[in-house]
């Protein structure tokens, strides 16, 4: 038996707000998916739970990206187009560590690279573009 990994959850604070209510609820759902991975990967369960992990991120890069986009496209928000390259990136990123993942045959290893990928990701990204996008998207509805 395999010594379980110490994973630390995420837990949301003001610094992940966006300020905009739908996308912030986005982000909650993605990080208790997150989360919920890292639980399983601390239970050396990581490879049967990164399945349920990268269905929902298929799910949640078409709904959330397409709906964050829109509303940044619609306040004429000055870092739309990095937005979109980013949510790009995302897809192609973790299009690479499926098809590794499925190659590693159900590898614990690859589960926690993956989580740990998503990790660094989503708290970059949310800090550097989104809390910006909410910036725009609030300043514009005060006009």
């Amino acid at each position: 038996m395999t010594t379980p990994t110490p994973i630390h959850p995420f837990t949301w604070n003001d610094t992940l707000s966006t300020g905009v209510p739908m996308i912030d609820a986005h982000h909650k759902e993605l990080i208790a998916a997150v989360n919920d991975l890292g639980v399983a990967i601390a239970e050396n369960k990581g490879a049967t739970a990164i399945k349920k992990l990268f269905a929902f991120l298929k799910f949640y890069a078409e709904w959330h990206f397409e709906h964050e986009e829109a509303c940044a496209a619609k306040h004429q928000c000055a870092i739309a187009d990095v937005n979109q390259k980013a949510h790009a990136t995302f897809i192609a990123t973790f299009g690479h560590l499926h098809d590794r993942y499925k190659a590693s045959d159900a590898s614990e290893a690859v589960a926690l690279e993956i989580y740990q990928q998503l990790a660094d990701w989503l708290v970059s990204h949310i800090l550097k573009i989104d809390t910006n996008i909410g910036r725009c998207i609030r300043s514009a509805a005060q006009v």
